[in-house]
C-alpha cells in the first residue's frame, strides 16, 4: 500500500513538472519567435513590424496566464512586450492602416496591457498609455471619417478603461465617442441604435465618483449638446427589440404594449410591479434608459382602489404572527413557546404521547372557544411562509376570548404579536398584542356574548399592517380585502389557516422539531 502511494505521488508531481517544463518551452518559442520577429522588423516595413507586434502580444498573454499557473508568476514580465506592441500598432494605426480587422487588433493589445498594468499596479504608466491611444483614435476619426464608428468604439473602451485610472480622461474619452456617434446618427437614423450605447457609456461614466443627481444633470447637458431635436424623437421612438434589455425587462413593456421608449415613459412603477413580472430591478432598468434619451423616471403611481367585494371568511382557525426577522427566529420562538407554557407547569412531551399525531386527518373535538388563562395540554405547530414573521398555531388555544390569547400574552413580551381569529361564515377577528397585553383590534361581524375588556383597544392600525406586508400595496387596498381572508393574507403575510388545516395536508407528527406538544403536570 505504502509502495502505490509513493508512486502515486510521484506520478502527480511528474505530470506537475511536465506541466511546468510545457508552459516553460511554451514562452521560450515564444521568446525565440519574438527574437526572430525583430531582426526582421530592422527594415521598418509595415508587415514585418506588424508581425513583430503580433507576436509580442501573445508573448505578453502568455507571460499574464502564468499568475494563475503552477510554476512561477511572470506577469511582471509582460509590461514591456505588451506596451511595445500597442505602440507599434498605434503607430500605424495613425499612420493610415485602418481597417476594422486591425482596429480591432490594437484593442486586443491595449487589453492585454491594460490587464499586465492592473496586475503588476503601474497605475500611471496603463493612464498615460491608453490617454495616447484616445489621442490617436481622435486624431483617425477626423483624418479617415471612413472608420470614425471604429475610432468611437475604440474610445467608449478606452473610457472603461480608464474610470479607475483617470476619471477626467475617462469622461473625454467617452465623450468624444458619443460625438463621433452622433454625427453619425445624424446622417444615419439606422445608426440609433449605435448612439444609445455610446450615451448608456457617458452616463456609466459619469457616474463614477458622483451622485446620481449629479451625475444625470451633467449628462443632460452633455446631450444636449450633441443631439438635436430630431435625433432625440427618433430615439425616443426606438424599438424596445432594438435597445440592449434584459429578458424580464423586455417581457414586461411586451406584455404592457409598450413597443418605443417613448410609450415605456408613460407606465407607472405599479403597473409594472402588478401588472407584469418585474420587479425593482427592472424599474430601474427602465428608468435607466429613460434618462438616456432625457425622459423622467417612472411616476411610482396608483392602481384604482379595487371595488368592495363579498365578504368571504376563510375555514374555522386561529394562529399567531409573530414579528421576528432574526435569521434564527424560528428558533427563538420555539425556546420562548417552551419557556411559556413551562411558566404555567406544562412540559414539553414526546409525541408518542399524543393519539392521532402520526395520522393525516386530526380525529378530534370541533374548534370552540378555550377561555383558560394559563396554558396546558397542547400541540403547538411553529412555520415561517415568510421571512420576518413566524406562524405559531395551538390547538387547544386555537379560539379565545378577544385580548385574552396566553401563549399570544407570553411571546409579546419579547416581539409584537398579531392574532389571527377566522369563525366561518361568522366573524374573522385580528388583535394585536405589545408588552404582554392587548393593544389593536378589528373584526368583521364579531360574535356576541363575550366578555368586554377593561380596558378599551385602539382600532387596528392598518397602515402598519401595509408596511409590514407585500411590497407596494397600500393602506388602501389593505382596508377594501379586510374580511377575505386569503386576499387579506397574500396582502399583509399574516396566516391563513390554522393547525388543523395544515394536519389534513401533513401528519403532524412529520413536522418534525417544529411541532411541539405539551402535557400538564399533576401538581
Amino acid at each position: 500500500m505504502a509502495n502505490s502511494v509513493e508512486q502515486n505521488a510521484a506520478a502527480r508531481r511528474g505530470a506537475e513538472g511536465n506541466a511546468g517544463v510545457e508552459v516553460a518551452m511554451d514562452l521560450s518559442a515564444l521568446e525565440r519567435r519574438v527574437a526572430e520577429d525583430r531582426r526582421a522588423a530592422v527594415d521598418r516595413t509595415v508587415e514585418n513590424e506588424l508581425r513583430l507586434a503580433t507576436s509580442l502580444c501573445d508573448l505578453a498573454k502568455a507571460l499574464v496566464a502564468t499568475k494563475n499557473g503552477e510554476g512561477r508568476d511572470r506577469t511582471a514580465e509582460a509590461l514591456a512586450p505588451s506596451q511595445e506592441s500597442v505602440g507599434i500598432r498605434l503607430h500605424w494605426l495613425a499612420a493610415g492602416r485602418v481597417t476594422a480587422q486591425f482596429a480591432g487588433e490594437v484593442q486586443e493589445a491595449l487589453r492585454v496591457f491594460e490587464q499586465a498594468t492592473r496586475h503588476i499596479g503601474h497605475r500611471e504608466l496603463a493612464a498615460s498609455t491608453i490617454r495616447n491611444a484616445c489621442h490617436t483614435y481622435r486624431q483617425v476619426a477626423h483624418t479617415h471619417p471612413q472608420v470614425a464608428a471604429v475610432c468611437a468604439d475604440g474610445l467608449s473602451k478606452c473610457g472603461v478603461w480608464l474610470c479607475r485610472l483617470d476619471p477626467g480622461a475617462a469622461v473625454a474619452a467617452s465623450e468624444d465617442a458619443v460625438r463621433i456617434r452622433s454625427s453619425l446618427f445624424a446622417t444615419n437614423p439606422d445608426q440609433a441604435g449605435k448612439y444609445l450605447a455610446s450615451l448608456n457609456m457617458l452616463l456609466r461614466t459619469l457616474m463614477v465618483g458622483r451622485q446620481r443627481k449629479q451625475a444625470v444633470a451633467m449628462y443632460r447637458e452633455r446631450y444636449a449638446a450633441c443631439t438635436s431635436p430630431e435625433m432625440t424623437a427618433r430615439l425616443r421612438e426606438t424599438r424596445i427589440e432594438d435597445i440592449d434589455l434584459t429578458s424580464k425587462t423586455l417581457t414586461a413593456l411586451t406584455k404592457l404594449e409598450c413597443r418605443t421608449l417613448q410609450r415605456a415613459g408613460h407606465l407607472t412603477q405599479q403597473q409594472i410591479l402588478y401588472q407584469t413580472s418585474g420587479d425593482l430591478s427592472t424599474i430601474e432598468e427602465i428608468n435607466w434608459k429613460l434618462a438616456l434619451v432625457g425622459l423622467k423616471p417612472l411616476a411610482a403611481g396608483a392602481l384604482p382602489d379595487p371595488p368592495s367585494r363579498p365578504v368571504e371568511i376563510g375555514a374555522t382557525f386561529g394562529a399567531l404572527s409573530v414579528r421576528c426577522s432574526s435569521r434564527d427566529a424560528v428558533a427563538q420562538v420555539r425556546a420562548a413557546i417552551i419557556a411559556a407554557y413551562a411558566a404555567d407547569n406544562a412540559g414539553q412531551v414526546d409525541r408518542s404521547a399524543v393519539r392521532g399525531a402520526h395520522e393525516t386527518h386530526w380525529h378530534t373535538f370541533d374548534p370552540e372557544l378555550n377561555a383558560t388563562e394559563s396554558l396546558g395540554d397542547d400541540v403547538v405547530l411553529i412555520e415561517q411562509p415568510y421571512g420576518g414573521s413566524v406562524v405559531v398555531m395551538s390547538l387547544k388555544w386555537e379560539m379565545t376570548p378577544v385580548g385574552r390569547h396566553p401563549l399570544a400574552q407570553h411571546l409579546s413580551n419579547r416581539w409584537q404579536v398579531i392574532s389571527v381569529t377566522a369563525n366561518e361564515k361568522m366573524s374573522y377577528e385580528l388583535c394585536r398584542y405589545d408588552n404582554g397585553v392587548a393593544t389593536q383590534y378589528a373584526a368583521l361581524g364579531r360574535p356576541s356574548g363575550q366578555a368586554p375588556l377593561d380596558t378599551p383597544l385602539a382600532p387596528l392600525d392598518f397602515a402598519a399592517l401595509a408596511d409590514y406586508g407585500a411590497d407596494y400595496a397600500s393602506e388602501t387596498q389593505v382596508r377594501a380585502a379586510f374580511g377575505n381572508t386569503d386576499m387579506f393574507a397574500k396582502l399583509t403575510q399574516l396566516p391563513a389557516s390554522g393547525i388543523r388545516q395544515a394536519a389534513l395536508a401533513i401528519p403532524l407528527a412529520d413536522y418534525g422539531d417544529n411541532v411541539l406538544f405539551f402535557r400538564k403536570s399533576a401538581s
